[in-house]
Order: C-alpha cells, then sequence, then structure tokens
C-alpha cells in the first residue's frame, strides 16, 4: 500500500504540532513552579521583614529584657510558638540569640547561609 504525499505531510504536520504543544505545556508547568516558589520565598521575606520591624523598637531599648524581645517578637509572628534550637529562640521566621545578661546579641532567618 502506497501513502500518499499529502497524507505523510498531513501525519508529520499533526506530530509536529502535538510534540509542540507538548513542549509548552512542559514550559507552562514550570513556570507555575518556579512562580510557586519565588511567592513562597517573598511571602516568607516579607513576614520576616514585618517581624523585625516590630522588633526593633523592643531591642533597642536599653531597658529590653529577653521577655520583652520575644513578646514583640510573638506579637508580630502571630501563632507561631516559640521554640529553642542551637542556642536560637524562634519565633515566626526569625531565631534570636541572647547573652548571658538577656541582651539580644543576634537575628538570624531560618534559611540564612551565614
Amino acid at each position: 500500500m502506497k501513502l500518499k504525499r499529502s497524507t505523510i505531510v498531513i501525519w508529520v504536520l499533526s506530530l509536529a504540532l502535538v510534540v509542540s504543544n507538548l513542549w509548552w505545556f512542559g514550559l507552562l508547568l514550570d513556570a507555575g513552579i518556579t512562580a510557586t516558589y519565588r511567592d513562597d520565598s517573598f511571602d516568607r521575606h516579607h513576614r520576616a521583614l514585618a517581624e523585625l520591624l516590630a522588633v526593633v523598637p523592643a531591642a533597642a531599648d536599653p531597658a529590653a529584657t529577653r521577655e520583652s524581645v520575644l513578646s514583640a517578637a510573638r506579637d508580630a509572628a502571630g501563632d507561631d510558638d516559640p521554640f529553642e534550637k542551637e542556642g536560637f529562640v524562634w519565633v515566626g521566621q526569625l531565631g534570636y540569640r541572647f547573652d548571658d545578661d538577656g541582651r539580644l546579641v543576634e537575628v538570624q532567618t531560618a534559611w540564612s547561609p551565614f
């Protein structure tokens, strides 16, 4: 059985259309996943900045104590329960390290490379 030239062209063009549509679908899926990770990262950084801006006035007070700083952090973080890990008290997106006198000496994010 011999196929007509037009039939072969139609099959090749149909296959090219399906392949190109699959390629575009893959690009769209990748863009959606990338946007999701970008939005999540933006939200975490936005929350951390809001928490830090709420804690700065409490921490800048010369009479600030560990409790006053953590109270401001809890108020800014909302429902997040604080916990201690590796010398930091983690509240929300930020970890706070205090010296022996209860003064804030370092603030770190959970994703910080430092």
